[in-house]
């Protein structure tokens, strides 16, 4: 089973094609194309590094992000309360999806991505998201 980091409820549903590097983002397409064909294979939900973040050149040994301050774990642990998730529990991409739907506002997408790279660069904003 493919785990699947909280976070990238938002990153997969956003991607634009733009990543930390050529092998990141071949590998961020081939995963974003994979949940959208694949909606209804399960999934565990996790804090910590997954599939997608597995080419992301901050990953150390394949399993540390190179975040002193643990600031993604932290934003994957945040969204949880607010889109109702329970880490470790397994969900459908399409179940993630419509958990978004029902759950995601304006407020908790701001408080979670106005720290990333992207969200600074313009690339995400909320009402850009596409719920499935």
């Amino acid at each position: 089973m493919k785990h699947f980091r909280v976070h990238h409820i938002m990153c997969t549903n956003l991607y634009q094609g733009y990543g930390y590097s050529g092998a990141f983002c071949q590998n961020m397409t081939k995963m974003v194309t994979w949940l959208k064909d694949h909606a209804d294979e399960p999934l565990l939900l996790v804090s910590d590094p997954d599939e997608i973040c597995k080419k992301c050149p901050n990953l150390v040994e394949g399993k540390y992000c190179l975040d002193a301050t643990n600031h993604v774990k932290s934003k994957d642990q945040h969204l949880l309360e607010p889109l109702h998730l329970l880490e470790g529990q397994t969900y459908t991409y399409g179940q993630l999806m419509q958990q978004a739907d029902k759950y995601l506002t304006k407020e908790v997408f701001e408080s979670s991505c106005s720290k990333c790279e992207w969200y600074k660069q313009g690339l995400c904003h909320y009402e850009d998201f596409r719920f499935c």
